[in-house]
């Protein structure tokens, strides 16, 4: 095994707090599984005795017949917050945590501690790595605590207090992200239902905050469908569409530099590619065209296919809305595997949960993704080049049909995406030039009744005023701090890092935003009659009691059969979805 696997992270550092002016941590919530999510950190729940359930296995990283032993940090004691002995995955820091408290509030200060350990043990060392990644902040995923084997299964709700109030207050105080992941879709009701509760507004405006709630609200009630694109597969370490060309270029021993590619629109870089491979194969005709690009569609396959590509904070909070329609632009299976976790299946399992069109058969009771370029299980359909956007509405007609019966019938919310797709911008426009026609001839429509909400990463003016009244663009991000223009001597190396950081602050606030939509959207409340979730406040809690009672009597009265119990039934089931079966 190669040395930097299995070193252990130094544990003996001076505290090291974020610099003056760093930007505070957020806590973000999500339906799904710890191994299911790219993070730089995250924490596995133990006792003093290290006891360790082989659930955790995938999130630790650790292999079917290695001993938990073999990660257990020197010095392990009670209270203990420490990183494994050695860590099995690069990129990925392990770290154990005794979880165990005699009261709720003990647990949710023990996740606090937790944080702040990752946070003050080799900070400059987690920053490197999360801005490798894409990420502004270090981000720690972390599970719901203290439930199951921590002895406060029947206390649930007090438990998820604890841990909102404390983590954060430790986002916030020691400058990193985090992501407490509930596996149980109660535990994630409970925390959405608290959170909105609460009142926290983490936006910086009323406006982006009230657009946020505008569209939790359109998922809550199914209108709301979804777009997205690159952005959200990059955060995750795939590569953007010129690292991909050049991983291309190299792979395949093309004759192609650089200065090549220079001055050509993004689908033309990819035609080069295609024509390149055509002529290397001496053959002029369409057959060596279609072979050009089914090589490029297996090498494009070949290079997303990456074992340690886990989904983005952007997947885990799209699919924890659970929207029923999804389009996207992109080749991988992340948001799949996203929505998978969600439904508590581990990643590789997404087609139990999840269609994927236009090859899986649709289902009512379960959501789909349209693949409008292809995916990587099936590179022949690929769609990269100039040529085969050309071919595409010959080809993939039906496809554009169903975008566009989306964007007729839902608002479509798009992430991820420049809105730049020659396909995205026709269907759109098809679509925005009916509506007006209709308006014109008498049809319902003006202000707020646009194709779509837009989540833009800049504040860009010309882009706001070109979709005017077609889609409402929200900028996500605050206002990005005025760095001036470079000084004569600053190199290009600088001005490449400055855009990198502004692009990382960026991309932050759209999770952010899209975390506050989350919450909005979460509107089940499969917690709400549960009695382990118990409100604080006396009189709620004795209605919760009453109705459980209510409940037991009308299931049995359910339960004699026949004929008069069958609305009796449909009362006893409806009561069980707000946990009243628990």
């Amino acid at each position: 095994m190669p040395s930097h696997l299995s070193a252990p992270i130094p544990t003996s550092a001076a505290p090291a707090p974020p610099p003056p002016g760093a930007t505070p941590g957020h806590l973000f919530v999500l339906n799904g599984r710890l191994e299911a999510l790219g993070a730089d950190a995250v924490v596995i729940s133990t006792d003093s005795r290290f006891s360790i359930g082989d659930h955790w296995r995938p999130a630790a990283g650790l292999g079917a017949r290695e001993d938990w032993a073999g990660l257990r940090p020197q010095g392990w004691q009670r209270g203990s917050a420490l990183p494994a002995s050695r860590q099995p995955r690069p990129g990925r820091q392990v770290w154990f945590l005794d979880a165990i408290g005699a009261t709720p509030d003990e647990v949710g200060r023990a996740a606090a501690r937790a944080v702040e350990q990752i946070a003050r043990t080799g900070s400059q060392r987690l920053r490197s790595t999360a801005h490798a990644a894409g990420r502004d902040l270090p981000l720690v995923a972390i599970p719901v605590l203290g439930t199951a084997g921590g002895g406060h299964d029947l206390e649930r709700g007090l438990v998820i207090d604890a841990l909102l109030a404390h983590l954060t207050a430790a986002a916030g105080e020691h400058g990193v992200d985090v992501a407490l992941v509930a596996s149980s879709r109660s535990d994630y009701s409970a925390l959405q239902h608290r959170r909105r509760a609460a009142g926290r507004r983490a936006l910086p405006t009323k406006e982006l905050d009230d657009q946020a709630r505008d569209l939790g609200d359109r998922a809550a009630r199914g209108d709301l469908a979804l777009f997205f694109g690159a952005g959200v597969s990059i955060a995750a370490g795939l590569p953007s569409w010129g690292a991909l060309l050049e991983k291309l270029v190299e792979a395949m021993g093309l004759d192609i530099t650089p200065e090549d590619l220079k001055g050509l629109g993004s689908l033309e870089q990819a035609e080069l590619l295609q024509v390149t491979l055509a002529k290397r194969s001496g053959r002029h005709d369409e057959a060596a065209r279609r072979d050009s690009q089914e090589q490029l569609g297996r090498q494009v396959a070949s290079t997303l296919a990456r074992d340690d590509l886990r989904p983005s904070l952007a997947h885990c909070l799209l699919a924890g809305m659970r929207i029923p329609e999804a389009v996207t632009t992109n080749y991988d299976h992340l948001y799949e595997e996203a929505v998978a976790a969600s439904s508590g299946l581990p990643a590789d399992q997404h087609d139990r949960v999840i269609s994927t069109l236009p090859w899986d058969p649709t289902d009512a009771a379960r959501p789909w993704v349209l693949k409008m370029h292809g995916d990587v299980d099936r590179p022949a359909t690929i769609v990269l080049s100039r040529s085969s956007f050309v071919r595409y509405d010959t080809r993939w007609k039906p496809v554009g049909s169903l975008v566009q019966s989306l964007m007729m019938t839902k608002h479509l919310l798009v992430v991820g995406a420049s809105m730049t797709d020659d396909n995205l911008l026709r269907f759109a426009y098809e679509v925005a030039g009916l509506r007006e026609e209709l308006v014109a001839a008498g049809a319902p429509g003006g202000p707020g009744s646009e194709i779509g909400t837009v989540v833009h990463l800049a504040d860009d003016v010309a882009f706001s005023r070109l979709w005017a009244g077609r889609f409402d663009v929200v900028v996500a991000s605050p206002p990005q701090p005025d760095d001036g223009a470079p000084a004569r001597e600053a190199t290009s190396h600088l001005e490449e890092e400055a855009e990198a950081a502004r692009r990382r602050r960026a991309a932050r606030g759209l999770t952010v935003f899209l975390d506050t939509v989350a919450m909005h959207a979460e509107r089940d409340a499969p917690h709400l009659l549960d009695d382990r979730y118990l409100p604080a406040d006396p009189d709620e809690a004795a209605l919760v009691r009453r109705l459980r009672e209510d409940a037991h009597a009308v299931r049995q009265r359910a339960d004699v059969g026949g004929d008069r119990s069958a609305g009796w039934r449909e009362l006893a089931e409806a009561l069980e979805r707000f946990g009243t079966a628990t």
